[in-house]
């Protein structure tokens, strides 16, 4: 991740303009995520997602994105209209098909946070065109 932000700032300006158009595509791939969260749509998460991705959850866990979406397939959950994830700030780092995505979002239920925010760390690759999330990390933002 380090390295990733240190080669973004090698060439600030010529990377700013040269991926405007990444940026704008990752900001909407986040909001996007958002949307299948929040719907627990497996089929939307299945194209976000890449076939590799992998996921440490804010307890810990190591999980692949294959058995994730095994897990809610098999539970076929039922999102509630009124609980959505709600991304508070979006900061985009992009380095040629590679992007560092930070995310902090909570989980909102008729306009009341629920629970603690949370902060994901986001790798994003751009595979056959498209921008595929790879890796995520989660952790709960503490006061």
């Amino acid at each position: 991740a380090l390295l990733l932000f240190g080669l973004a700032l090698t060439h600030p300006a010529h990377s700013q303009n040269k991926d405007a158009e990444a940026e704008r595509q990752l900001r909407a791939a986040e909001a996007d995520l958002a949307i299948a969260l929040s719907s627990v749509d497996v089929e939307r998460l299945s194209r976000l997602w890449a076939d590799d991705f992998v996921s440490t959850m804010a307890d810990g866990r190591v999980v692949t994105g294959k058995k994730r979406l095994e897990t809610l397939r098999a539970r076929k959950p039922s999102a509630s209209p009124q609980v959505t994830d709600v991304n508070q700030q979006v900061d985009v780092h992009v380095e040629g098909d590679w992007a560092l995505v930070l995310v902090t979002s909570r989980w909102v239920e008729a306009g009341k946070p629920l629970g603690a925010p949370y902060q994901a760390t986001h790798v994003w690759g751009k595979r056959d065109g498209h921008w595929r999330l790879i890796a995520a990390h989660i952790s709960e933002v503490r006061p």
